[in-house]
């Protein structure tokens, strides 16, 4: 039987069955309760014969389990090709490989594929597979935590440019000239705070507007907030960008801060997960009153602007005021 013979046998004229999660870049009990689960419910209301696609969104990536040659049929065509070379013509082999796939979202990242046994092992062997498939989960999981460090490690980089520029422009002014270009006073001894602050500030608004302009372009489009939200899957992507934005400040200030104090880290994480809840919150809210107004054109810089703004705001705060 040949993979397009395959194929057509398990999948003709099926609807592909699909799932999906956003994984936490450090929470892996979490993570694998997610996979199980989904993967448990696959096996448990589908058969080996389902076509399926699970996929996992990550800060700056996404992984997606499922058959080889699913979205590819020339996928499997160069497996079994493979196979014949290897175990000679004769060779047959009617189960289909199963695939993680992981594709970074960044500018020179490369698609990676790696088999985990078959479609056929995961339904009759679940306990053994699923871990099989955890562990190449994982792996993709921590190579994203590593895009996600470097990319904040640029950032930490550019705001120490940014603080110093600013250390030069405001450090030239009187108290006068402060008030006037600020608008409000400021002591010499509150200058290092104020530019260490402008320069946060600075990076957070470019990881918004990088943010917005994606959903910009990317969901909104011509379309009304409306149109967009109506969508699932454009849907499901807003609530992508919106923990994507979040985790890149929140470990902005995680990796810029935490040598201050050998605590600080354990306590930000230990606020996380309140200022993610009443992150989506906020968003969920306006989101409805937008879509209330059907007729007001949105603009996602100002949308996520109005969002992470406060976010940024309120890790500085807990910054500054940390003590043992």
């Amino acid at each position: 039987m040949n993979a397009e013979d395959k194929l057509n046998r398990e999948y003709n004229n099926q609807a592909i069955y699909t799932s999906g999660f956003y994984a936490d870049p450090e929470d892996d009990l979490a993570n694998r309760k997610k996979l199980f689960d989904a993967l448990k419910s696959l096996t448990a209301n589908q058969t080996d014969t389902s076509p399926f696609s699970l996929q996992i969104m990550a800060t700056n990536s996404e992984i997606n389990i499922m058959p080889l040659g699913l979205l590819d049929l020339n996928e499997l065509k160069e497996y079994e090709r493979d196979q014949r070379s290897k175990h000679g013509l004769n060779h047959a082999d009617d189960s289909l490989p199963l695939v993680v796939q992981y594709a970074p979202h960044t500018e020179d990242g490369q698609v990676e594929k790696q088999l985990v046994g078959t479609v056929q092992e995961l339904f009759g062997n679940f306990n053994q597979q699923i871990e099989l498939v955890w562990q190449t989960v994982h792996g993709f999981l921590q190579k994203n935590f590593q895009t996600l460090t470097a990319v904040c490690a640029d950032l930490i980089a550019d705001s120490k440019d940014v603080n110093r520029q600013y250390q030069a422009t405001f450090g030239k002014m009187a108290a006068s000239e402060w008030e006037e270009q600020l608008g409000f006073t400021l002591d010499d001894s509150e200058l290092d705070q104020f530019c260490q602050y402008m320069a946060d500030m600075h990076e957070v608004q470019a990881i918004v507007l990088s943010a917005g302009a994606f959903a910009n372009h990317e969901l909104l489009g011509d379309n009304s907030f409306t149109e967009m939200m109506s969508d699932n899957v454009r849907r499901s992507t807003v609530f992508w960008v919106l923990d994507n934005t979040f985790y890149e400040i929140f470990y902005y200030f995680l990796l810029r801060y935490q040598a201050r104090h050998e605590k600080l880290a354990k306590y930000l994480r230990h606020q996380r997960q309140t200022l993610i809840v009443n992150m989506r919150n906020d968003a969920f809210q306006r989101a409805q009153r937008l879509t209330e107004t059907p007729q007001l054109k949105v603009d996602f810089n100002k949308y996520l602007t109005d969002i992470f703004i406060p976010v940024a705001e309120q890790l500085t705060a807990e910054i500054n005021k940390f003590k043992d």
